[in-house]
């Protein structure tokens, strides 16, 4: 079932399999086959999810454990794309905000909250935009 968690990776990051593929520099192709269940992942191309975007390896093979890696509390980033994951839920395009100093800010506070209180935030989070966003 690691097809399913590997497409529940690229669409947590708001990817298409083509920029997927390309951010692993892997052929789209090899991304399509292995989400249809037709192609195996190997374990190179596994490593080289769990390096590039935080995931925890043991996860996405078996299912068991955390998603990311305990190191980035669900913070996954991907420079490419300049898109930015918090445990899937919420992701921000830096580059929209390139200038921004609270992004960064904001960014690097999340890396020092511990893992447990980050849906916490993201439920907080959420309602707060959503009043904002029905001010306007």
């Amino acid at each position: 079932m690691y097809n399913i968690r590997l497409k529940e990776i690229r669409t947590d990051l708001k990817l298409t399999q083509k920029d997927f593929a390309y951010s692993l520099d892997l052929a789209h192709a090899k991304i399509r086959d292995i989400e249809a269940g037709k192609a195996k992942i190997t374990i190179e191309i596994a490593t080289r999810i769990e390096d590039k975007f935080k995931i925890n390896l043991r996860w996405l093979l078996t299912g068991r454990g955390d998603k990311y890696l305990n190191d980035c509390n669900g913070i996954s980033v991907n420079n490419q794309n300049g898109n930015v994951a918090v445990n899937g839920k919420i992701t921000i395009n830096t580059h929209d905000y390139a200038d921004s100093e609270e992004i960064k800010e904001l960014l690097e506070l999340l890396k020092d909250v511990p893992k447990s209180w980050i849906d916490k935030i993201l439920i907080k989070l959420q309602k707060s935009l959503k009043a904002i966003d029905d001010e306007f």
